[in-house]
């Protein structure tokens, strides 16, 4: 895979590195889009590659990528729009995996992602579960939070984003919000927002989210369906 990161600004230094996916109630994309958007995080790069999906768009006076870096303070974020087929998958999340800890910029990764409510047991406290590397396991129990259940699956690209960070022995914690797995849960967004600022003392304002959740459920799922439909005409469209 033709892989290349195109940065336009500098890496802060003991930088933390934070993404999410399109995975379990669309947790890690709502909750870093609403982080970037709340936080006014500047655009610092893309990344390329081979089999891109076939197409940019506008936001405001900038061109917008697929896969997108932004950066404030120290936190550099990656969002996710789209993401290759399956069998590329894996050798994007092991180049970018291998870019954070090359780089020798980062001091940790934090990834956000949803875990299906369905498997909460009765009478538990608890909005979220943790995942982690082993070299930041014991980060994850000083502070009080509570690992995930043996028995249940962390799954997709953030699964597979631990496993290459637990390759490398580099820091890398998941915070997995319940939610609900039928539909896009800006409110285990939320969640997983409140956690992310009670770990580094940032705030954002997630007040938004929680009062137009089923708005924005339904603008996430929209756009979402969009997209998708678009890149299966373009598909279509190059391969005629």
């Amino acid at each position: 895979m033709a892989f290349k990161i195109v940065l336009k600004g500098d890496i802060p230094d003991n930088a933390v590195f934070v993404t999410g996916f399109q995975g379990i109630g669309i947790t890690g994309y709502i909750a870093i889009r609403h982080l970037i958007s709340s936080l006014k995080a500047k655009p610092l790069g893309f990344i390329l590659l081979d089999k891109m999906p076939p197409f940019v768009w506008m936001e405001e006076d900038r061109l917008a990528t697929p896969i997108q870096i932004f950066s404030y303070d120290r936190y550099v974020f990656l969002m996710v729009e789209f993401l290759p087929s399956p069998p590329e998958v894996y050798k994007l999340i092991t180049k970018i995996c291998e870019w954070v800890v090359g780089t020798q910029k980062f001091s940790e990764a934090l990834l956000i992602g949803g875990l299906d409510l369905r498997v909460k047991k009765e009478g538990e406290k608890e909005d979220l579960k943790f995942a982690a590397t082993t070299c930041a396991t014991k980060k994850v129990l000083e502070r009080g939070y509570k690992v995930l259940d043996r028995g249940l699956f962390v799954t997709g690209p953030l699964a597979l984003m631990l496993m290459g960070f637990e390759a490398l022995d580099f820091p890398a914690l998941a915070i997995l919000a319940y939610a609900n797995s039928a539909r896009p849960d800006p409110m285990a967004a939320a969640v997983a927002i409140r956690c992310f600022s009670e770990m580094y003392g940032v705030k954002v304002d997630v007040e938004e989210l929680i009062k137009d959740a089923q708005k924005i459920e339904a603008e996430v799922e929209e756009s979402l369906k969009k997209r998708q439909e678009r890149l299966r005409a373009e598909s279509l469209t190059l391969y005629i």
